[in-house]
């Protein structure tokens, strides 16, 4: 009989999402801004969502945390304009800054052992042993953060499937409001013109838009708002690339997807470095063209992806159960914490439950937000993307484990869909028998619709 210390860490950015993501179930509820690319939040939010979870009625002891950001590497210009990579040495000096900076405005009132995530995008092996062993030794310096835990976060990838959906319209109208490009010439064959997509995306620090229509957009407005850099001369521009695995793990990756040898050495670069847990995520780049970590293809799990889309683009995943399961193996063998991310779906993570029931940790901000309503004006709906819509204790339920109220969400746009609905009886079969054969909680399962209503009870 297996014994349970398992959390879903669900990230918000407000009092009123912590208070949501507890009462779904949440053990950790992590500080984010989804408007932010690097998902970078200020502190002032970070105080304010501990304060909340601090003046919340909990069963269970719950965590913060909080990254400081994907990216820890710097750069300077020079005197032509190039981006030169500054030293490994100030690298980690500024990560060990910013983690005190966050640890500082987390506290230790709700927990003493908080979370701090570092993202470790773009670093070879030797770099992300420094970096995270950097903020290690620096916390545990303090008398105030001693027991505040560093998790190192690896971006899964699948650079095949990138690169055939980064020209897509819905990827490219999501990546410019996120400001994830930069400008180029014309003659690029994967360059367009930001003019095609500036109205309704781009948006002012106060988040107002700043292009309601096309007699407003030329490439002086981008010059004069900030956009694009002066001396710009074209309005074209090109998204942000994925850091290959081949330029950091050369020896290690092949393929367009990320293996086992690189995950295997991202967690001895974690554990080496003395850190408690490794995150395996996705990024910003994936996430927004519909590339999630789990594959549930193949037969190890039922298939569900295949049957959800956005933007024209059919879910795929990158690692198969398998892959999963040698993660969570590893981890334990090097003595640290395996946390899943990734865009993971309820009809992923109450399979993970089961099938791995020594996963320690599931990550969720997307799959746990919905459509934000008005109730003054209950016809005007939010925007439908990552970036504006709210956590919902409903949907949070949907990723949390089992033992924490678990239960099974369900889209319910693929109610009218026979042969989804079919994978559905399996689904719920298969999740039901393996949580009896856990003495896990009978399984609940419920049909949800895009404002995270219940919308069917199974």
């Amino acid at each position: 009989m297996f014994a349970f210390n398992r959390k879903l860490l669900c990230s918000v950015f407000n009092a009123q999402e912590a208070r949501e993501a507890i009462l779904g179930g949440a053990r950790i509820i992590d500080s984010e801004d989804p408007k932010s690319a690097l998902g970078n939040i200020k502190p002032r939010q970070i105080m304010a969502v501990s304060d909340a979870v601090l003046d919340f009625k909990r069963n269970l002891e719950v965590q913060l945390s909080t990254n400081i950001g994907e990216d820890q590497l710097l750069f300077r210009r020079s005197e032509t304009g190039e981006a030169i990579e500054k030293s490994p040495y100030e690298i980690a000096g500024k990560a060990a800054q910013a983690a005190i900076g966050v640890a500082c405005s987390m506290g230790t009132r709700v927990h003493p052992s908080n979370l701090v995530k570092v993202g470790v995008d773009g670093m070879e092996v030797e770099k992300v042993k420094e970096v995270l062993a950097e903020v290690v030794l620096t916390l545990q310096r303090t008398e105030q953060f001693s027991h505040c835990q560093v998790m190192g976060v690896l971006f899964a990838q699948n650079l095949k499937f990138w690169s055939e959906r980064k020209t897509s319209d819905a990827v490219r109208m999501v990546l410019v409001e996120l400001r994830e490009f930069y400008p180029s010439s014309p003659d690029d064959p994967f360059a367009f013109d930001l003019e095609k997509y500036a109205i309704g995306t781009l948006r002012d620090p106060n988040g107002e838009i700043m292009f309601a229509d096309q007699s407003q957009v030329s490439l002086g407005a981008f010059i004069q708002r900030g956009v694009l850099p002066v001396g710009s001369n074209t309005s074209f521009i090109r998204v942000n690339e994925l850091f290959p695995h081949k330029r950091f793990f050369p020896r290690l990756a092949e393929g367009d997807a990320t293996n086992r040898p690189v995950i295997k050495a991202m967690v001895d670069a974690t554990a080496d470095a003395g850190a408690n847990a490794i995150m395996l995520d996705t990024s910003i780049l994936s996430k927004v063209s519909n590339i999630c970590l789990v594959d549930t293809s193949g037969g190890a799990m039922i298939d569900i992806n295949r049957f959800r889309g956005h933007g024209g683009l059919v879910e795929v995943g990158i690692l198969k159960l398998d892959d999963l399961q040698f993660f969570v193996d590893y981890c334990h063998f090097r003595g640290i914490e395996a946390n899943v991310a990734g865009s993971v779906e309820s009809y992923q993570a109450q399979q993970l439950w089961v099938l791995l029931p020594e996963l320690d940790q599931i990550s969720t901000r997307s799959s746990a937000s919905a459509v934000q309503v008005d109730p003054s004006r209950p016809s005007s709906l939010g925007m439908d993307t990552r970036q504006h819509r709210v956590i919902k204790r409903t949907l949070v339920r949907g990723l949390a484990p089992p033992e924490h109220g678990g239960v099974l969400n369900l889209p319910a746009e693929l109610l009218q869909n026979p042969q989804a609905v079919a994978e559905f009886a399996q689904l719920r079969e298969m999740i039901a028998q393996k949580r009896a054969e856990l003495s896990l909680p009978e399984l609940r399962t419920y049909f949800v619709d895009s404002e995270g209503r219940i919308v069917q009870t199974h």
